[in-house]
């Protein structure tokens, strides 16, 4: 019997962890979208949308109990993860089987990796990050909780990404380099220095475009 899993997010990140899920052995039950109450029993994705956060305790009676954050935003994909472990349900980690994952890399709880991703020995990866589409994340690398690493994106060993960091589609950080909390770095950008917390670096090398200290915060 196939364990049933409820996804929180009903658009493009969600129908990737939803195709991963179902090749790894679960039953998505429906999805959660609390920012448009009118979607409540839209078909979406195979299944429905099920409602806001108000449907939580009824599909947890039903005896649903684990449960995906599946969208982009970071801060508050930490937020709704963690209030889903408040309500009881249990956070999965979603690997795609075509991923390659070195044996001693750590995965955290309500993460995902994507199709063609590769995870290199000794490397950590916090709650609740994305290593999307064909990204790499070679050796010794840290990658924070609510991080995100985009699809083609390439790591080299011994880089730290911070909290909630964004990594574009693309973008290559060499050896040894730190990527500053709630950081972004852009499509294609070459990161060659460490970034700072809370900026946007873009170009080939990369530099510091604008300070995000108001619009990406920690929490």
């Amino acid at each position: 019997m196939l364990a049933k899993i409820v996804i929180w997010g009903a658009a493009g990140h969600a129908k990737v962890v939803a195709d991963i899920l179902r090749q790894t052995g679960f039953d998505v039950v429906g999805f959660l979208d609390d920012t448009n109450p009118d979607r409540r029993r839209e078909s979406f994705c195979g299944a429905t949308v099920l409602g806001d956060a108000n449907q939580l305790q009824k599909i947890y009676e039903s005896g649903v109990a684990k449960a995906f954050v599946a969208f982009g935003d970071d801060v508050r994909r930490l937020a709704v993860g963690e209030l889903l472990e408040e309500r009881g349900f249990e956070l999965i980690t979603a690997i795609h089987p075509s991923a390659v994952i070195a044996q001693d890399a750590l995965v955290g709880p309500g993460s995902v990796v994507a199709a063609g991703a590769v995870v290199g020995p000794g490397t950590e990866i916090g709650r609740y990050a994305i290593l999307n589409t064909a990204a790499t994340v070679d050796h010794d690398c840290t990658i924070a909780d609510g991080a995100h690493i985009g699809p083609g994106a390439h790591i080299a060993g011994h880089v730290q990404v911070g909290r909630c960091a964004w990594i574009g589609i693309g973008g290559t950080i060499i050896d040894g380099k730190r990527i500053g909390a709630s950081s972004i770095v852009g499509a294609g950008a070459v990161v060659i220095e460490d970034v700072p917390d809370r900026v946007l670096v873009a170009g080939v090398p990369a530099r510091v475009v604008k300070s995000l200290e108001e619009t990406r915060p920690t929490r």
